[in-house]
């Protein structure tokens, strides 16, 4: 499994959208996601092996810079992966307005 880590400085929901956006442009698409508070997300995806140098260079227009990792080459065969998002201004708490009960 391809595993690719970058920081994002955007809001949280706006880098999770511009992520999977990048990740679809290229001809992949998300099969899961976790969210952790709003200090991390993680999606995974599967993508065309064909196209992971041009998914690096689509995050990185969006703001996610990240690399290929060493001895990763393009392939004609599909790849799942998992892009982990971290949040330098995620305080690990999301707070929501709880209602009343009555």
């Amino acid at each position: 499994m391809l595993r690719l880590e970058a920081v994002a400085r955007d809001a949280f929901h706006t880098s999770v959208n511009a992520a999977s956006e990048a990740i679809t442009r290229v001809g992949g698409w998300v099969s899961g996601h976790s969210l952790l508070s709003d200090a991390m997300a993680v999606l995974q995806f599967e993508i065309p092996g064909d196209r992971l140098n041009e998914l690096v260079e689509e995050l990185g227009a969006r703001g996610l810079k990240t690399e290929l990792p060493p001895g990763v080459s393009n392939r004609g065969t599909d790849v799942s992966g998992r892009l982990t998002l971290y949040f330098s201004r995620g305080s690990g708490d999301l707070r929501r307005d709880v209602p009343p009960f009555q």
